[in-house]
């Protein structure tokens, strides 16, 4: 008919030995009872996290596509320093010709850093860089090879910049001064 079994009774807790108390049969309390659990579990949440990662996203920007083994991950930079064997995100960005100095994360979670940083005062962090900010006049600043990526995206900035201010002009200074500095 049905399943037989058998309901244990016993005087400890089979995870730690305490004596149990009244009403009380196998384990003295949910700490030691999620502990069987998780032992009892942790080949089928290791299953779902396997198949899990690397899916690709249900909702289309959530998450980025890596380059090399082509599954998907909200950081992607992260994922190529675990598994694929750079020693910085910064390496592979360089290798594959990305923007180096912003990280290959989604939109919504560059907001969502930027609000937690903004909450937790993290922000404040950047002071003490403050020795290696952009100054005015710099024969150092910007002089730096930029990958198509970046040169893409400066184009860009630059012509919303000039439609804003009535024409093209900045734009188009601005990208001879990019083709300059390659």
């Amino acid at each position: 008919m049905g399943k037989n079994f058998s309901v244990e009774f016993r005087k400890d807790c089979k995870i730690c030995g305490k004596p149990l108390k009244k009403g009380q049969r196998v384990y003295c309390s949910k700490l030691c009872r999620n502990r069987e659990y998780n032992k009892r579990y942790a080949i089928y949440r290791r299953e779902w996290q396997r198949d899990w990662w690397g899916k690709a996203p249900e909702i289309e920007g959530t998450k980025i596509q890596c380059p090399l083994c082509k599954k998907w991950y909200v950081q992607v930079g992260s994922h190529i320093v675990q598994r694929h064997g750079y020693e910085t995100a910064r390496e592979f960005r360089e290798d594959m010709g990305l923007d180096v100095k912003r990280g290959i994360v989604p939109e919504w979670y560059r907001q969502l850093k930027g609000e937690l940083a903004l909450d937790n005062d993290t922000w404040k962090n950047l002071k003490k860089g403050q020795k290696f900010w952009f100054k005015k006049g710099s024969k150092v600043a910007g002089r730096y090879k930029r990958s198509k990526q970046t040169v893409a995206r400066l184009q860009k900035q630059g012509a919303s910049i000039g439609k804003q201010y009535g024409g093209k002009t900045p734009a188009k200074r601005l990208f001879k001064l990019l083709q300059l500095k390659y």
